[in-house]
Parts: C-alpha cells; sequence; structure tokens
C-alpha cells in the first residue's frame, strides 16, 4: 500500500475521530416537549342488570305475566341499554316489551322478539340533547303469557351481547347481570 494512501486512511480517521469527540461536546438545542394533558380515566364499569319480581294478571283465561328488568348504575351516568334475552318459547309465549321509567324519553333504537327461538333484543337510549342518568331503576318491563297449565319451572337470562352504555367511556360499564328462575302456571313462584 502506498505511503499516500495510508496517511489519507490515518487523517480521515483521525478527522473522523475529532468530529465525534466535538458533536460530544456541543450542545445540541432542546426540543419542546408536547404539554401533556391528562386524560380522565373512564369509569369503572359498575352497573347491574337484574330482574325484579314477577306479577301475574288472571284478568283473562291466560295468566299474564309483567318481569321488570332493573338497572343500578353506581356512578356510571348511563345514556343507552341494549338488552339480549333468551327464554324458553315452548314455555313462554305472546312476549312484548315496553320501556320502563329509567329514562324520561327514551329513544327505542332496536325491538326484536325472535318468538321461534326464544330471544329478544330491544335497545334504547337517551335523546342526544340529554345527559346520561345514574340511579336505580326500571329499564324494560317484559310481559308474556305461558303455553302450560301445570306448574312449570323456566328461566330468562341475560345473553353476552348484552350492553350499558355511558357518558365518557368508550366500552360497555355492565359490570353483572342476574338471570330469573320461576314457576308458571297456576301461580308465580320463585325457585332462586
Amino acid at each position: 500500500m502506498p505511503k499516500r494512501t495510508l496517511y489519507l486512511i490515518i487523517v480521515l480517521f483521525l478527522t473522523a475521530l475529532g468530529l465525534m469527540f466535538i458533536a460530544q461536546l456541543t450542545p445540541y438545542p432542546k426540543t419542546p416537549q408536547p404539554n401533556i394533558v391528562a386524560i380522565p380515566t373512564p369509569a369503572v364499569a359498575q352497573t347491574a342488570l337484574l330482574f325484579d319480581e314477577i306479577s301475574m294478571s288472571t284478568s283473562s283465561a291466560k295468566p299474564l305475566y309483567s318481569l321488570p328488568i332493573i338497572i343500578q348504575t353506581g356512578k356510571n351516568l348511563v345514556t343507552g341499554v341494549q338488552l339480549e334475552l333468551s327464554y324458553d318459547p315452548e314455555i313462554i309465549t305472546n312476549v312484548s316489551i315496553q320501556q320502563g321509567t329509567f329514562f324520561l324519553k327514551p329513544v327505542v333504537l332496536l325491538n326484536n322478539i325472535d318468538k321461534e327461538n326464544g330471544r329478544i333484543s330491544y335497545a334504547l337510549g337517551i335523546n342526544p340533547q340529554d345527559s346520561g342518568k345514574k340511579g336505580e331503576d326500571i329499564v324494560a318491563t317484559l310481559t308474556f303469557k305461558t303455553n302450560v297449565l301445570s306448574p312449570t319451572a323456566t328461566t330468562i337470562s341475560f345473553l353476552p351481547k348484552t350492553l350499558v352504555t355511558a357518558e365518557g367511556v368508550e366500552q360497555s360499564v355492565l359490570k353483572s347481570t342476574l338471570p330469573t328462575q320461576f314457576i308458571v302456571g297456576q301461580n308465580v313462584r320463585y325457585t332462586k
């Protein structure tokens, strides 16, 4: 290797070494830090859905049953409820569902009753100009008749797609549901 090439390599190496040393000593201008805004932590899911006591009207040949669905919101400001319920269509017939007294003027978004498979899909929520609501009250009421004459045990359950929406929270705030089991026929008896 010629001496000239060797000197050139040594000079380039020393120049690079010097530049790295100078770079370490030279302070860089600090980049401004973005303003960090604390985002409030969403409320923990605190809402429960459960069935109240069933009542029976005997004003017609076949008794008409009424089953309120209760909402308990905890601290959640609830804006909507989607009920997905299942029942035995061999026992329970003539099913209907109506809004309860929890929301003052709710908008019913969905009201489907699959009488063949025993499935109810019912959703309601607040008007866009209204605020969320908390407390304990009746969110909806099921009414139905039965196909049985002798006392028969049956269950109405919440399905996994049941959900509750609340202000400031993207996911469902539904914490728990509780199915109901009762005996229909001559008189209603709970079997909890």
